[in-house]
Parts: structure tokens; C-alpha cells; sequence
């Protein structure tokens, strides 16, 4: 009788080994196990799609600014300008920001913020780019730059950077469809010609005969078309005194220098004169240019 109870107490100590060590197994039970090489994939994966959502959408629009009075490079003697055109496509608020870089990289310039209200345009021309040329000494006034203005949308997370920054709305989503048609940009490029270009050239013209002193004509009378009548253009100058006889004399002379002592006998008589005026045409040149989205990830963020 006695080894029945010591048979029972140690079924009672076994049974209560085998439910601590069920308790034990239970926290583990539903877990998985996963390769390392597995999830260094699953982590990559992750990040990549977290860099992916930071986008820009960049504008390079070339400008022309300032002035050429010299044939010496590719572009003709004028005056330049260009104008950028933003057209908001979009039916809310739309804030970009642009910075004009030029060839020669004389000037570091920092982003700027444009507003641009649904629906509507901004632009962006030479006096904005150079705001310091309205100065009458200025060096755009007196020399010509080049270059390319930079225009930006940043998108983080499908929401405007932008417009969160300055208080343009924070609820508006992008689609990456919509990135590249949110706004159109266009640039018109004009060359005017130069003021001192446009002067108009004034020309005299002489009709004239030339009678000796005897009063005989040099040429022979007898033919039936008068060869002795004669035309002569000078250039001239607008509040200045001219002499026509004395212009006919000059040319005369250069020209008939072996026969200058009959000239000396002979009389200029001026049949009629009258005053020419050559006005050029202005140069006005127009020059269309739709501008291209770039659009690249940003996996600096």
C-alpha cells in the first residue's frame, strides 16, 4: 500500500513537468522564421519605395538678355529679351520656385517663389532676372547675357513641397501620372533692332550739264540724245550746309584728273536736285519655345 501513494505522487510530478513545458513552447508557436538574406531583400525593398516618393519636375527655360552691337558671335546686333510664361494648369494654387543661371556664372543666385493662382499665368522676363537693369550704367544695359532659368516642383509623399512651404494648402495629392502636366511652360524670344540702326540715311541726288565757258557743250550736239547731262548721289547729313556744285567739282576732279585744265574751262549747271531718304526696316525677330519636364527621383531625402 505504501508504494501505490509513492507511485501516485510521482505521476503527479511528471504531469506537472509535461504542462510548464507546454507553456513554455506556446509564445512561440504561431511564429515564423525568415531567411536573413530574405529580409536584408524585404529592407531594401522598403527604402527604395520610401526614396522613390520624393520627385522633382524641373524646367530649363534658355534666356537672351541685354545687348550686341557687334557681328562677332553668333547671334545678330540687337537688343534681346526673353519671357518665360507659367500657365497653371490645375484648379488650386500651384507655388514653384526658379533661379536663373547664367553662362558665365558671374552671379549666384538663390531659388525664388512664384504663386500662381488656378487657372492663371506668370512670367518671368529680363527685368525680373536682372532686376538691377532698370540702372541706366547697369551691365545688361551695355552687354548681353545668356543662360537657362531653372523651374521646379518638388513633390514628397504625393503632396506639393512647395505649397506647404508657403502656405499654398497642404490636402492636395499628385498622382505620378499628373507630374509632367501640372503647368506649361513657354518662352518668346525677341531681338529688336538697335536705335542706332534704325537712323534713316538721307541722300542727295544732282542732276547737272557741264558748258564750256564759250558756251559750246563738251560733248557733241549733233547726236540726238544729250550725252553731256549727267547724275551725281551724295551722301549727306541732316543740320549741315552742303554745296552741290562743290560736291560735283570734288567727284569731277577724282575722276577726270588727266583732263583737269578742260574741267577748269567748263561750267557746272544744275538741272534739278532732289533729297532721298532710305529708311530701313526694323529687324524685329520672334522666336517660339515650348519647354520639356524633367523629372527625376530624389534619393537624397
Amino acid at each position: 500500500m505504501k508504494y501505490y501513494y509513492i507511485f501516485i505522487f510521482l505521476l503527479i510530478i511528471l504531469a506537472f513537468q509535461i504542462g510548464v513545458s507546454n507553456l513554455k513552447l506556446l509564445p512561440y508557436k504561431d511564429q515564423k522564421i525568415i531567411p536573413i538574406s530574405l529580409a536584408q531583400i524585404d529592407s531594401n525593398k522598403t527604402n527604395t519605395q520610401t526614396q522613390s516618393q520624393s520627385k522633382t519636375v524641373d524646367y530649363y527655360a534658355r534666356f537672351n538678355c541685354g545687348t550686341i552691337d557687334n557681328d562677332n558671335g553668333p547671334l545678330r546686333p540687337g537688343k534681346y529679351d526673353s519671357d518665360i510664361t507659367i500657365f497653371n494648369k490645375q484648379n488650386f494654387p500651384l507655388t514653384v520656385i526658379w533661379k536663373p543661371i547664367e553662362i558665365n556664372q558671374e552671379n549666384k543666385n538663390n531659388f525664388q517663389a512664384i504663386n500662381i493662382q488656378p487657372q492663371s499665368i506668370v512670367n518671368i522676363n529680363c527685368a525680373k532676372i536682372f532686376p538691377y537693369s532698370s540702372i541706366s550704367n547697369s551691365t545688361l544695359n551695355n552687354g548681353f547675357t545668356e543662360g537657362v532659368a531653372l523651374i521646379r516642383i518638388s513633390i514628397n509623399n504625393g503632396q506639393l513641397t512647395n505649397n506647404l512651404l508657403y502656405n499654398q494648402g497642404s490636402s492636395v495629392v499628385i498622382n505620378n501620372l499628373e507630374l509632367g502636366d501640372m503647368v506649361n511652360v513657354d518662352v518668346l524670344h525677341t531681338v529688336n533692332t538697335l536705335s542706332g540702326l534704325k537712323k534713316e540715311n538721307l541722300y542727295l541726288k544732282v542732276d547737272f550739264s557741264l558748258e564750256h565757258l564759250s558756251g559750246k557743250i563738251t560733248s557733241n550736239s549733233n547726236s540726238g540724245e544729250n550725252k553731256n547731262n549727267l547724275t551725281a548721289i551724295f551722301p549727306v547729313e541732316t543740320n549741315k550746309i552742303i554745296n552741290p556744285i562743290s560736291l560735283i567739282k570734288q567727284v569731277l576732279n577724282n575722276n577726270s584728273s588727266s583732263n583737269q585744265q578742260s574741267l577748269n574751262n567748263a561750267t557746272i549747271k544744275i538741272i534739278k536736285s532732289q533729297l532721298i531718304a532710305n529708311n530701313p526696316t526694323d529687324n524685329h525677330a520672334l522666336t517660339f519655345q515650348k519647354i520639356i519636364p524633367t523629372i527625376t527621383n530624389d534619393t537624397s531625402q
